[in-house]
């Protein structure tokens, strides 16, 4: 069991963290809808000074890691990740070329990205503009239980109907296959995995339209003016 005060410094450090990452997506989402060259420099400049921040925490954390000895390394692992993920973010921004589909590669794993990449490399403006506002949806719970299954199970349908077809895949059927209709991950994470996969399969959608119930094209439309009306 972690001593009492360490635990509390864990607990405020996390917090801390999480914090900064939500400033972070802020600032991203404001930086992508802003066309003014001194409204970007001063978001900019706020990043910069989350980054200092940053710094701060990442000493906090490695002497957190000597005290405890590495010892309780589940606890630890999550901070480890947030404070990578911060980095990530923090490039990006702070990088003059960022776009899109650097910014929806960071909601994946690396697996995840080789897999994906080759879909969103197809993609124009406003289909990057729509996933990435998916993605967000499912990650901060907007979209609910019902439209993450109703999703997932129409593009599950139609990416099984692409494959017995022998449609040509950007990626690997096997690997899409793997990650979407893996048993060890939950619904809402293999939603997003399927999200930038999904206007690909939408090109063959009527030909291969499942006939009965809500077809694909419907939900993604539905998921368009629910979680895009404020874009």
């Amino acid at each position: 069991m972690i001593p009492s005060g360490l635990n509390l410094r864990l607990q405020q450090l996390e917090e801390n963290i999480s914090r900064v990452l939500q400033l972070l997506n802020e600032y991203e989402a404001e930086l992508l809808d802003e066309d003014d060259p001194g409204r970007k420099s001063k978001y900019r400049r706020r990043v910069e000074s989350l980054k200092q921040q940053k710094a701060g925490y990442e000493e906090e954390f490695t002497d957190l890691q000597v005290q405890l000895a590495n010892k309780y390394p589940l606890q630890t692992e999550t901070i480890s990740s947030q404070l990578q993920e911060i980095n990530n973010k923090i490039e990006l921004l702070l990088d003059g070329q960022v776009s899109l589909r650097q910014i929806l590669m960071l909601h994946f794993s690396p697996k995840e990205q080789e897999l994906l990449i080759p879909f969103t490399q197809k993609l124009d403006e406003p289909e990057l503009i729509n996933i990435q506002a998916f993605l967000e949806a499912v990650e901060t719970d907007q979209a609910s239980e019902e439209d993450v299954q109703l999703m997932l199970t129409e593009t599950r349908s139609l990416l099984e109907k692409l494959q017995e077809q022998n449609f040509a895949l950007p990626a690997g059927k096997e690997a899409v296959s793997e990650i979407i209709n893996s048993p060890t991950i939950d619904a809402k994470h293999a939603l997003k995995v399927s999200i930038p996969i999904i206007p690909f399969i939408l090109a063959y959608e009527g030909e291969l339209g499942l006939g009965t119930g809500i077809n694909l094209k419907e939900a993604w439309q539905h998921w368009k003016t629910k979680f895009m009306k404020n874009r």
